[in-house]
């Protein structure tokens, strides 16, 4: 609801910009133009994103507790379906339930959700940057110029992402004790709060045991990004009105590119920055007008943020779990964690090493 409500504001805003009415009329033939087989294609490309990152956190699991891609898959679906419907409580859902079912720390698996992110980033970017780059279609744009060094930029930071992430796999002690004494000196709680973080990311990595595994990991992380990359250009190519359905595919990737942009900066109390970013991009960048932008926008936000729900619902039925329970728990986790990793060094630890227990259920 956030997202739908952040959409009304940017359409205020929009008439206040451009001094004239919002047409409501051409909104509603805008999504009176939807080919509607083509969102369920979309649905399906964002339902095999989420099988890829079960098939990825299986790959991560590997030196701790094996476990099949099948068993990985309800906690994906329960885990990003308690993120649209609870927004940051189910923040920790999918590391929870994976420790739970597998019988592993919750700390092991809050591990692996952070080199997750790492592995997200560098796909997405990767993707990013090189269509920027290379897409003779984005060159007629404004700020081409821009979007050519932004894409530069992207695989630079890529790049220097998976080094510092080698760094620490291979000298993450090393690391964390030179963080820990350069800290030192201003705050020993944040030098230590620092060391811990550095070795959990380290002990993380860990669960990349081999090239084998490191590859497999990447292949995933691109799979999945580049599914919901087409998602984009389906969702887009849905509508027949000839200012969206003109787009050509690589531009859609700047509407990603605005969606994952805006998920960092979000409105106060009502979030939605992801959908004001699509806006933005579509009606300054693309040229296309404030009601198809707007359909877009809200279409792009049902097809790959709310179409989790009904499986993730179905998911968490068979399982017996209790969304609001659950989420609450591993928050709680989340918390106590944070706090062993503050206290001082002589402080116990005792939250690292706990397995989490069967609670959540309904």
């Amino acid at each position: 609801m956030g997202g739908i409500f952040a959409l009304l504001v940017v359409l205020v805003y929009i008439q206040f910009r451009t001094l004239k009415s919002f047409e409501w009329s051409t909104l509603t033939q805008t999504f009176d133009s939807i080919r509607w087989m083509q969102l369920v294609l979309a649905t399906a490309l964002i339902y095999g994103a989420y099988i890829t990152r079960a098939f990825r956190w299986s790959v991560f699991l590997r030196p701790t507790k094996p476990a099949s891609p099948a068993q990985m898959v309800p906690a994906q679906f329960i885990g990003f379906t308690s993120v649209a419907v609870l927004g940051r409580l189910g923040e920790f859902v999918r590391p929870y339930l994976v420790a739970r079912r597998q019988q592993v720390t919750f700390t092991s698996q809050l591990a692996v959700y952070a080199v997750e992110r790492v592995f997200d980033l560098l796909a997405a970017a990767g993707i990013i940057a090189v269509t920027l780059s290379i897409s003779p279609s984005v060159r007629n744009l404004p700020y081409h110029e821009q979007f050519r060094r932004a894409g530069y930029f992207g695989i630079a930071a890529a790049l220097v992402l998976a080094l510092v992430a080698v760094a620490i796999r291979f000298f993450g002690p090393r690391i964390a004790d030179f963080a820990s004494r350069s800290l030192g000196v201003i705050s020993k709680k944040l030098a230590h709060g620092v060391h811990e973080k550095v070795l959990a990311f380290s002990h993380g990595l860990d669960a990349i045991a081999g090239w084998s595994e490191l590859l497999l990991a990447l292949f995933y992380s691109f799979l999945t990004w580049g599914l919901i990359a087409l998602a984009y250009v389906v969702v887009v190519h849905s509508f027949t009105v000839p200012e969206l359905a003109s787009i050509p595919a690589a531009q859609t990737i700047l509407l990603m590119a605005g969606s994952m942009f805006g998920s960092f900066v979000q409105l106060p109390a009502i979030g939605g920055g992801s959908q004001v970013a699509i806006i933005y991009v579509l009606t300054s960048v693309l040229h296309v007008g404030p009601e198809a932008a707007t359909a877009c926008a809200l279409t792009l936000y049902v097809v790959t943020f709310l179409t989790v729900i009904p499986a993730g619902l179905a998911f968490a039925r068979v399982e017996h779990v209790s969304l609001r329970n659950v989420a609450k728990e591993s928050e709680q986790e989340e918390e106590d964690l944070e706090e062993a990793s503050s206290a001082g060094p002589d402080e116990p630890h005792e939250a690292h090493s706990r397995v989490v227990g069967t609670g959540g259920f309904v």
